[in-house]
């Protein structure tokens, strides 16, 4: 599954670490009231026939399982949810089993009253179920096709718990079995499921009963049907077809991710040393979107979402493009990893998320080095820091007690926090070992369940004397980011290793066996593990970047004398390096470990011409902290000197794309020209408004820039100019993302109207929720209390299993305490298994609280020693034709911060 990253990403720590001592690696945690199925039925064949009412948003149906009584019972358990039961049946059996239901549990017991004597059965069921409009089970996407005609398309989301609402199961992932489909599909629409079809059978006046093959022994969750007016384009490659579905008539916009598919298949055949399993390979695009995924890995018929599977030469930008390329990349290695072997309980998810999330990357940086795809991957890292150096973190492997909690396993510990931990392991233990021990790993695996030390025993054994299981103990088993503090010393670098925290709950001693890399200015280098109980001393002259190349999981604390001689480098360190500078000198300050002064000098001297990755991620942070201002009355002078250091780089980048550039510098000019406009630059916003006036003749990321600082600075004839698009809009992504900009305006009145129209009934189910969020960029707390205020209205629109996060979410980008004592009144709502994205957030908002008490401060006389230095050059230039607006017009504020 391709992760959505939150609403609002919180920013950094605000504690001072503790230095840890010394310990021994951490013990996996156990899971002692784990809520899963008897083992005392096993299932081994599904043979499940299904009619959908698409309609009535309701379907029957009907499943054969061949089942294996393991241990005499007289009860067989397995999972339901929203279904209601016909006829049940046991061969070998006599008279209707006692159906009881536990709709707490999501569980069917059928009774049978006497004792069931181990061997083969087959249970039969006559059901019953609901067909969903957000993406649960089987659930239903409506759009209009290109004549404006009203249609619906069918299609399923079972990850991570909701195959129990297509037909009754055993739905946990340690539980695999083979399925076998077929689907009653009415006339003119085209059937998909993870195998080819082996028969259609049309009786007189029925409908077609479609069954495709037997699939290969797998987990329930990977289970996928679709059933719509489609059409597929498809390539055979390495024996297998590969194919994307898409709606009638969007064929064109599937090219380019049929190409990706085309080219990751053999590379993945080749590098995991095992070839895909099975006959096709389809992509199957559905138009809307969720609040919790992107895309989902099942195997055969990968399922994504238009806006991450589909490119129109219109609207697309550069970004789109690559996030194609990469939401493909993990999807497909997902068919490896996770599908082929699968983790035996949702504590291990990581083996699925992380190593697909490492695997999209490598396997991008293979295809398109120009993309500089290992630096874009850094922002999820700092994401992932963020979360790990507070209240409400988790280890990438933690207990999962069920089902609800697993749900809350999907952030950015498991997806960016896991996929740096590889990549770090990867860098230390050598490209070829580690590959062989992946291979070693799947190949002893393969159609089976594995745990983490599956995977550890295999890379020992690769990579003899490395130690990998205790380094990646240390990194997984345990939450929290390793400090590497330091200084200059006799005979080279001294490294020594704490924690970084943000608040008191992360400062308990802990260490970590760390590899570190140490470069010095005349580019010599040094490798080795740091840990709290063995300092060391790298025999690299100063100046020298610790973490050189930032594969490392850590940030890097420098004594100011060892800075004041490396910042003056900046301009002159590798991309990478300036990066990891930026990252760890504002999470540094924000904690209190160091000045936020350094930051701030790194800005100021940060070159105009830096990597556009660079330029995008200054613009980021300067954006961010803007957003800790919140019309405080110095934030004037901060946005004059954020302006002052973005200027010069609009200028020298303009507003359109030029001839041969580089994809990343259509990401860096957006960045820096939505930050101006954030910022309120009146050139930038007036040339925004001019250019907005004649939308024909915007497209690809020039639009969606266009819109960001139109919509952001929205009077009430901008929003009704965005609300006309929208509606009249015939691209199902883009209608949703133009809705979704009506929320973005830093207008409380517009705010306001926006809101009412997510409840209006006039958009769809899956663009209400973006239009909410949207508002939450700016209001959280107005989006946060009007979600509250509409529970079950917002309910009905949000997936089952994601509802709490969505609220939580809402509310963490919050600068006002009292949101606190609200989240806390959310948490003693939902169960206590699901509370754990409550307590991300509450987090988020008290180390964001602390930041604008005590750094925000720290900032002002920063900047009022006269440290804004003239912009080296004009500010973006404005048309002519219009002339600044007036102060009325200007409307000052925040997307939210990264």
């Amino acid at each position: 599954m391709k992760f959505l990253a939150a609403v609002a990403a919180a920013i950094l720590a605000t504690a001072t670490p503790a230095l840890a001592a010394a310990s021994s690696a951490p013990a996996r945690p156990e899971a002692t009231q784990r809520v899963v199925l008897p083992t005392d039925v096993r299932p081994d064949r599904y043979a499940i026939r299904v009619t959908p009412d698409a309609a009535a948003l309701t379907f029957t149906g009907h499943v054969d399982i061949d089942v294996t009584v393991v241990r005499p019972t007289s009860k067989i358990v397995l999972n339901a949810a929203d279904l209601t039961f016909g006829t049940v049946t046991l061969s070998g059996v006599d008279g209707a089993p006692k159906i009881i239901l536990d709709d707490e549990e999501q569980t069917a017991a059928f009774d049978f009253g006497k004792t069931l004597a181990p061997g083969k059965h087959r249970l039969s069921i006559d059901y019953a179920g609901k067909i969903y409009q957000q993406a649960s089970g089987l659930f239903a996407l409506d759009y209009e096709d290109a004549a404006g005609a009203k249609k619906r398309a069918l299609f399923t989301q079972f990850e991570n718990s909701d195959a129990r609402r297509f037909a009754p199961m055993w739905d946990e992932p340690g539980v695999k079995a083979v399925f076998s489909l077929a689907i009653e599909t009415p006339e003119g629409q085209m059937p998909v499921s993870n195998m080819p079809v082996e028969e259609a059978v049309t009786p007189p006046g029925g409908f077609t009963t479609v069954y495709f093959a037997d699939s290969p022994k797998m987990s329930s969750y990977l289970l996928f049907m679709a059933l719509g007016d489609f059409e597929r384009v498809s390539q055979k490659v390495a024996g297998v077809d590969v194919g994307v579905v898409v709606r009638r008539g969007d064929t064109e916009k599937a090219k380019y991710a049929l190409d990706a598919a085309v080219k990751l298949l053999p590379y993945y055949d080749e590098w995991f040393g095992t070839p895909y399993p099975l006959p096709k390979l389809d992509l199957v695009a559905g138009p809307g979107r969720s609040q919790f995924f992107a895309a989902m890995e099942n195997w055969g018929a990968i399922f994504y979402f238009d806006y991450a599977l589909l490119l129109d030469p219109n609207l697309s930008t550069e970004a789109d493009r690559q996030n194609v390329f990469i939401t493909v990349a993990h999807e497909v290695a997902h068919q490896w990893f996770g599908n082929l072997v699968t983790m035996g309980w949702w504590d291990d998810l990581w083996l699925n998320e992380s190593f697909a999330s490492w695997m999209e990357n490598k396997a991008t940086d293979h295809f398109h080095p120009e993309w500089n795809v290992w630096l874009l991957t850094q922002a999820g890292q700092q994401s992932a820091m963020r979360l790990d150096s507070r209240a409400g973190t988790h280890p990438v492997i933690a207990e999962i007690p069920d089902v609800f909690a697993a749900a809350n396993a999907f952030d950015s510990i498991t997806y960016n926090k896991g996929q740096a931990v590889v990549r770090m392991l990867e860098t230390y233990v050598g490209e070829e070992a580690f590959r062989a021990g992946v291979r070693r790993y799947i190949a002893r695996h393969a159609y089976q369940n594995a745990a983490s030390d599956d995977l550890w025993k295999a890379l020992d054994e690769a990579a003899p004397g490395k130690a990998v299981a205790d380094m990646a103990h240390d990194f997984l088993l345990q939450p929290g980011v390793p400090l590497i503090q330091a200084r200059e010393a006799a005979g080279g670098i001294a490294l020594t290793q704490g924690r970084f925290a943000a608040d008191d709950s992360q400062k308990s001693p802990q260490t970590w066996r760390t590899p570190v890399k140490v470069t010095g200015h005349d580019g010599k280098s040094w490798q080795g593990v740091v840990s709290a109980s063995s300092a060391v001393t790298a025999p690299v002259p100063a100046p020298a970047v610790v973490n050189a190349g930032q594969t490392s999981y850590a940030r890097t604390a420098y004594a100011p004398a060892l800075w004041a001689k490396l910042a003056p480098r900046f301009a002159a360190l590798p991309a990478a390096d300036q990066l990891g500078l930026l990252y760890d000198s504002r999470a540094l300050g924000e904690a209190g470990v160091a000045p936020m002064s350094d930051f701030l000098a790194l800005a100021r001297n940060a070159p105009a011409d830096a990597d556009p990755i660079v330029v995008t991620t200054l613009a980021d942070q300067l954006a961010a902290l803007d957003w800790l201002y919140g019309g405080r009355p110095n934030q004037a002078a901060f946005r004059a000197f954020a302006g002052s250091r973005l200027a010069p780089i609009a200028q020298r980048l303009g507003w359109d794309a030029k001839a041969g550039e580089a994809d990343n510098v259509a990401g860096a000019r957006r960045a820096v020209l939505v930050a101006l406009g954030q910022f309120g630059d009146p050139a930038v916003v007036a040339e925004a408004r001019r250019r907005f006036a004649d939308p024909a003749a915007l497209t690809g990321a020039g639009r969606r820039t266009v819109l960001d600082i139109v919509a952001a600075n929205a009077d009430a004839s901008a929003w009704e100019a965005i609300y006309a698009q929208a509606k009249a809009s015939k691209d199902i992504t883009d209608r949703g993302r133009l809705f979704s900009y009506l929320g973005a305006s830093r207008d409380p009145a517009l705010a306001d109207r926006a809101l009412k129209l997510a409840l209006s009934g006039e958009v769809t189910s899956s663009e209400a929720p973006g239009i909410i969020a949207a508002v939450a960029g700016e209001f959280p707390e107005k989006a946060y209390d009007f979600a509250i205020a509409n529970r079950a209205k917002v309910d009905e629109l949000l997936e089952p299993t994601s509802r709490t996060s969505y609220y939580a979410d809402l509310a963490q980008g919050s600068r006002d305490p009292a949101m606190l004592q609200k989240l806390e009144t959310l948490a003693a709502t939902v169960p206590a298994s699901a509370r754990g994205e409550v307590k991300k957030a509450e987090g988020a908002v008290r180390y964001r609280v602390g930041v604008i008490a005590k750094q925000v401060p720290e900032m002002d006389r920063w900047l009022a020693t006269g440290a804004v230095r003239p912009p080296a050059a004009k500010p973006a230039a404005r048309a002519a034709s219009r002339p600044t607006p007036p102060a009325s017009q200007r409307v000052w504020g925040t997307p939210g911060s990264p």
